[in-house]
This record gives C-alpha cells, structure tokens and sequence, in this order.
C-alpha cells in the first residue's frame, strides 16, 4: 500500500478538498449520540479521590519512537518501521500457572474458537495457562455485561466501558478486586508496563478512594472524524468539498448515486463540530453547561436530518452495525465515513481492494470562513478489572495484564498484535504484513485487556504511519477538551445512561423525519429535569474541589 499526503488547506483543484493532510486505511468507531458522548467515561470523585496515590509513572525507554508524541497529553507518537530483532521484555511465562477467564469486547468479526485457532493456542502456550476468552462485540456489550454482572458470572479478567455501569462504584466494589496497594504509588513498579500508562488515565479507574481497574489509554486517536474514500472519489473524478456545511451536502449528492451512498450513518458529531457545539461539557465550576443545551443543536439535527431525507446516508445506516459499516466502505458501497482515529488498523482485517485509500476531512465552520475545532477524545478508551472472587490471585493476574500491556517494539507486542511470523504474519524487512490467517485469528479483543500507550504503525507503508502521525499534530493544538472528564458525578453514573438513550434515541427519531426538529428543546428539558441539572451540580462541585487542590 502507498500513501502520499497534503496540506490542510482549502483549493478546488485537489480531489479531496479541507482535509487534514491524511491518507490511510482507517476504522469505524462509536456511533450516535449516546457513544460518542465522553460523559461517564472518565472516574475520580476528587472528594473521595483527593488523597489517593495514583500509580507513578515510569515510561519505558527500551524503544525510541521515530516521531515524538506527548503520551502525559494523550498525543501519540509513531514509529516508521518495526525494530530488527525485537528483544522480549518479559521473563517467562506471567501468572500463576492457574486457568485464566476474560471478558472482552471487541470490533471486529469473531475469531475461531480455541480448537482450530493456532494464535490462541499459542498465546496459552505464552502464558503459561488455559484461557477461557468471551469475545462480545462492542454493539451487543452493554447488554451482556449487564446480564453478566446480574448472573454473577464476571470471569477473572473483565473489561467494560464505565459509562455502560449504573451505579458504577458500587458496583466495583462488590464485585472488582481492590487493587490499591498493588499499584500505588511505587508499588506498580512490579508491573512495569503497567506503570508505562500516562498518569491522566488512572482516574477512569479509581472510585470511593480506591484503585479497581487499569485503564485502556486513548487520548487524541479516540478522538472522532470524517474519513474520505479518495482512491474511489478520485477514480471517478469527484471531490469532496468541506468549505461549508452547504458545499458538503453538495458534495455528498455527487457522491450519491445507483448503488452508492455517500454515507454509511449520519456523522452528528462532524456536523455538530462545524456549528462550534462544544465537547460534551462547556465552562467551569461556576458555570457549566451541557453541550445538548447549546443554541445551534437544532442548527447540526437539521443539516443530519437533510442529509438523511435527500437519500444520501445508507438506507441501513440506523440499523447495521460496525463492521457492516466498514464492509461498505471496502466493497465502494459508501464512500466516506465517521469514526475513531485509533480505528485505522482494525481495516487491515478486511480484504481491502488495490489503491484503497482514506483521508481525513477537516470540519468547516458550518457558514465558511475556516475550519472547526475537532472534540478530543477521553484519556481512557476502557478499563480493566479483576474479579473480586480472584482477588487472591489479583497479583499473578495482574502480571497477565502487564504481559498484554508490553510496549511497542517489544517481542511480546510483536506476538499479541501480528502473532507468529510464517502463521499469522509475514516479514516485509522488519514489518509484520498480516496473513489471512492471522486476520482471522488474532481477534481476541486482547488490546482491550491491556495496552500501553498508543503508537501510529502501519507496517504496509511508513508514508501511512506518517500521515497518522501528521493529522494528530495538525489536529492537536486547536482541539477542545470536555472539563469534565475523569470526574465523577453520582447520578451520572445512576442515570446518565438512561435519559442520555432516551435523547439518543429523540435524535434517531429526529433524523429519520419522524419527529420535528423543534422536539429537540423538550428533549433537553426532560432530559435536564431527570438528571442532568444534577449531573452539572456534581460536576461543578468536583470541579471547585480538583481547583481547590
């Protein structure tokens, strides 16, 4: 694959105009509403939290990255080719020898079941012990988590969304092992990778002043946009224009047509960016408000609601789910998409057609005039904990999370990402280039086990790694944060995910035409009255105490 890349600015004689000098192979992340919303994401109630030793910091310096990122303020860095001969950075086999349980989520088409997946025998064979994996896609986790929880059936080893859990703090505490005195402080020096987690992330795992989970670090690639098929747009001698919200529904007619949508879901969160609505949360402890309450809400509903009712997002789009989505924009059927930044490697688990190629679309100021802000993604993608039911074994378990948590360049990331070379990967120089097989095998959702910090590496093509590395820089210094994230708010956590799906599911109704966009102010007021004035009190209040130190 060869990838060649552009600058950000505006001019109608390239082929793709407004991008962020992007083109790669890229992935479908949350959808909607609900997913795309950081609130209940992130975790400290600094009034319980204040005096709790986050685990130090202790980054690992065995590999120097060819392109420096900040991993303290959740920009990666990248590396242009694999390290020649990788050296392992675990000595023997992690754990207790004992039978090992996970719970995972996962984006991507199942795996093969132990018996005929040599990637899973072999990763037994590495750990030294038999695993039980349940691989649930992320459309389908909520759910099971929920009926897993309520069974009491949480293996060892369970990761989650923290939003997804009502009641969350509760709920760790009855049910997750405390993890406190094995991570604290100098503590985590035990588990060395562990220890390499950006500082940021920890308060996603830390409730009622104690330490129950390790978290998934993200940070800028979590972050969502619009992606441009452009070997497909340039093939046909179309262009996609992002000048305005009027030249990109203009565009997403040209690119609409017999069996072609121009979309495969209505990208909300790329329409809400270009009306300046903020990320989730605007203000401060004095005064703070949420970005459903901002006055140009209608404006981005109805620009989603156009697109919808002029036939050019997939009739399908509300009802398939994420690898449906990525399917069409392989097969041609869509030709752009929204999703996460950290999705762009998941595509390498898709036959993709010769010359395939995406670029990232800037989004404009909705009138013209320049380009929007994009929303930062939360520091923590998910976390991790360990059953309290295992919480004798929390120290060995917690040497298996460090195993999943080896850093990029390492032979143990080597295996758990490409698996055995000659199997599952084969080498191109240093760089491991996925067999069928092993695209079929290595999905056992294990970098949602555990994971270091993110690293952009596409070993088909360093001119792709550089792209990926060139649009977080570009991306970087005029992102927006949400002011609230990694605090806790209590009804949050109770009621967040209720009234948030009930607004979600308004939204659904609004864009497919069955309700008026007008509908949208009532929502926020039901919505506001049932629990979302007190999330902002709570919010607030952890803001003034995280100020007050």
């Amino acid at each position: 694959m060869t990838s060649s890349t552009t600058t950000s600015g505006i001019s109608r004689r390239r082929v793709v105009h407004g991008g962020v000098g992007l083109t790669a192979a890229a992935g479908l992340g949350p959808l909607g509403l609900a997913a795309c919303s950081n609130e209940g994401r992130g975790g400290a109630e600094l009034g319980d939290n204040a005096d709790v030793t986050r685990p130090d910091h202790l980054p690992f310096e065995g590999v120097t990255l060819d392109l420096e990122g900040d991993d303290e303020a959740g920009i990666s860095g990248a590396m242009l080719d694999y390290p020649a001969d990788p050296e392992s950075v675990v000595d023997g086999p992690p754990g207790d020898g004992e039978d090992v349980g996970f719970f995972v989520m996962t984006n991507t088409p199942a795996p093969p079941g132990r018996s005929s997946n040599v990637f899973w025998q072999e990763l037994e064979d590495r750990l030294g012990a038999s695993t039980a994996i349940s691989v649930v896609p992320t459309g389908d986790f909520a759910d099971r988590f929920t009926t897993t929880v309520a069974g009491d059936r949480l293996p060892d080893v369970f990761s989650f969304f923290p939003g997804d859990v009502p009641g969350l703090p509760s709920m760790l505490s009855e049910r997750a092992a405390d993890l406190t005195d094995l991570l604290s402080g100098g503590a985590v020096a035990e588990y060395p990778f562990l220890a390499n987690v950006p500082p940021r992330c920890w308060d996603s795992s830390i409730y009622g002043g104690r330490i129950y989970s390790v978290p998934i670090p993200r940070g800028i690639v979590q972050s969502t946009v619009l992606y441009a098929r452009q070997d497909l747009v340039k093939g046909e001698g179309l262009e996609v224009d992002v000048t305005s919200l009027e030249d990109f529904h203009e565009s997403c007619r040209e690119l609409t047509g017999g069996n072609r949508w121009a979309l495969p879901l209505v990208p909300t969160g790329f329409l809400r960016q270009m009306f300046e609505i903020p990320n989730v949360w605007s203000g401060d402890a004095d005064a703070l408000v949420s970005a459903f309450e901002h006055e140009r809400q209608e404006d981005a509903l109805e620009a989603g609601r156009k697109l919808v009712e002029d036939g050019l997002v997939h009739p399908d789009a509300f009802t398939a789910n994420i690898p449906q989505r990525k399917t069409w924009v392989v097969g041609g059927t869509c030709a752009l998409f929204w999703g996460t930044l950290s999705g762009w490697p998941d595509f390498g688990n898709f036959p993709l057609p010769d010359g395939f190629r995406l670029r990232v679309l800037r989004p404009p100021l909705a009138e013209g005039g320049g380009a929007a802000p994009v929303h930062m993604g939360a520091a923590t993608h998910s976390i991790t904990s360990i059953s309290k039911k295992s919480e004798d074994r929390a120290a060995a378990l917690l040497e298996v999370l460090n195993y999943f948590a080896a850093p990029f360049g390492s032979a143990e990331y080597l295996f758990n990402s490409y698996g055995l070379e000659g199997v599952h990967h084969e080498l191109d120089g240093t760089n491991p280039i996925l067999t069928e097989k092993g695209r079929r095998e290595l999905q056992l959702g294990q970098k949602y086990i555990a994971q270091g910090p993110w690293v952009h590496f596409n070993p088909s093509d360093s001119e792709v790694t550089q792209a990926m590395y060139d649009v977080t820089q570009e991306l970087a210094p005029t992102i927006t944060h949400n002011p609230v994230e990694g605090l806790y708010s209590e009804t949050q956590s109770r009621k967040g995910k209720q009234i948030g799906t009930a607004l979600a599911d308004l939204e659904t109704d609004i864009l497919q035409g069955r309700e008026p966009v007008s509908s949208w102010a009532d929502g926020v007021a039901t919505w506001k009255k049932g629990g979302g004035d007190a999330m902002r009190d709570e919010y607030q209040q952890a803001l003034a105490e995280k100020a007050d130190g």
